[in-house]
């Protein structure tokens, strides 16, 4: 991990509190666990000191901005069109989509926090969840196809860990 993650901590490592809205919150065990994790990295990412890198930002930004591309031209449209049809100028997109980075990579360095300062490091179990999640319940086929690509490799790493962290978190949180 790169320094400029390192740098960044939390004002705060106790519990957060989530807030389950009546007619919001999912039913199904599976489904509303999740739905908490969600909660629960949202609340502390409003905790985060220190400014991560600049270019991770601008990185999430355009990552975003490439699927969005992405999803209109498989509909056979361009993001412009996609974006005329809902009204919305590519000023305003480019807005919404930095500050939806932003969202996105502060709810990633927060949970890194949380795993750095509980020494959270994830397990298999956690790895086959996350795998679950990403691959319509073909997790090993999945794992057997990022393992053939370190950088694939290094991102589920990643990703299993803020899975961890996350999990964490919401066993942690008060839910109110």
């Amino acid at each position: 991990m790169s320094d400029a993650y390192e740098s960044v901590e939390l004002k705060s490592y106790d519990p957060v509190v989530v807030t389950l809205e009546e007619g919001k919150t999912p039913q199904e065990e599976g489904e509303r666990a999740a739905y908490i994790r969600a909660l629960a990295a949202i609340e502390l990412s409003k905790r985060v000191q220190g400014v991560g890198n600049p270019r991770v930002y601008e990185s999430a930004a355009e990552g975003l901005k490439a699927q969005a591309a992405a999803q209109a031209k498989a509909s056979g449209t361009s993001l412009e069109e996609a974006l005329a049809k809902q009204h919305v100028t590519l000023a305003q997109y480019d807005r919404m989509v930095r500050m939806q980075a932003a969202d996105m990579v502060n709810q990633g360095l927060a949970l890194d926090a949380w795993a750095r300062h509980f020494g959270i490091e994830p397990t298999e179990d956690d790895v086959m969840e996350l795998l679950e999640t990403m691959s319509h319940g073909e997790p090993a086929r999945l794992l057997e196809q990022i393992g053939q690509d370190a950088a694939q490799l290094e991102a589920l790493s990643l990703a299993a860990m803020r899975y961890a962290a996350n999990k964490h978190l919401a066993m942690q949180a008060v839910i109110a």
